[in-house]
């Protein structure tokens, strides 16, 4: 049985891997970065904000109605 030819432009898999690695490493972002957009970051700082304020305020009144 013949071997089969690999398509013309491909790599073999061992150098495909280890360019995208190196992509990857060189793709790395700063420390400290987790967020692409600075609206997402914004977006996510407000809803964590009003989701602990709905909590204390939750907390406050069940605490003065004494469903605690």
């Amino acid at each position: 049985m013949a071997a089969f030819k690999k398509p013309f432009g491909f790599q073999p898999l061992e150098q495909q891997l280890a360019q995208r690695q190196a992509e990857q490493e060189a793709r790395k972002p700063a420390q400290g970065k987790y967020f692409d957009h600075p609206t997402a970051k914004y977006v996510f700082i407000a809803l964590t904000v009003v989701t602990v304020l709905a909590h204390v305020i939750a907390l406050v009144v069940f605490g003065i109605m004494g469903l605690h």
